[in-house]
């Protein structure tokens, strides 16, 4: 009987997202019930918005809405208007890269190099954090069990890549000689 192989966990860099700063000065809780549903999700969390957008609370009275490219000039003038005079809505879409990491051993990864305690239960699916991970500033957003997108400047993109590959791969030898 052969064993099974064990599951992988792949990482990747993610094709450019629309990203738009969603900043609100008014009241809070009216201006997250103008979104549809569920509204804006709370701090530290983030949520599914529809059509194919996704709201991540980055700080008390900041989300990020992250979606497809083709709709950005629509969603940002939608935005702009659901805001009116209770806050404003920037384009951001080339300051961050994003980064997957997928399958059963992301949280592993980030704890290479990272300051964030990435296997605690209750950073699970709609969880997200803002942290240092191998001196650098990074978004984490869960959008799976196991998925994690990760955020980053561009000019740091690939030295985060190439030391998530390295951890992948540190991991696995301290796996093989326990």
């Amino acid at each position: 009987m052969t064993d099974a192989p064990a599951p992988s966990t792949t990482i990747e860099t993610l094709a450019p997202c629309a990203l738009i700063a969603v900043d609100v000065w008014g009241d809070l809780a009216a201006v997250a019930g103008r979104f549809g549903a569920g509204g804006l999700p709370a701090l530290g969390r983030s949520a599914n918005l529809p059509p194919g957008w996704r709201a991540i609370r980055v700080e008390p009275t900041v989300w990020w809405l992250a979606g497809r490219l083709e709709s950005l000039d629509e969603t940002l003038d939608r935005t702009i208007t659901t805001l009116a005079q209770d806050g404003a809505a920037t384009d951001m879409s080339g300051a961050f890269a994003r980064l997957a990491i997928r399958g059963p051993h992301w949280r592993e990864l980030l704890m290479f190099g990272g300051v964030f305690d990435a296997e605690d239960p209750r950073f699970a699916p709609d969880g997200t954090a803002g942290t240092i991970l191998h001196h650098t500033a990074v978004r984490y957003d869960v959008v799976a069990p196991d998925q994690l997108i990760l955020y980053v400047a561009p000019s740091y993109a690939a030295d985060l890549l190439h030391h998530l590959h390295a951890a992948a791969q540190r991991r696995n030898e301290i796996l093989i000689a326990s």
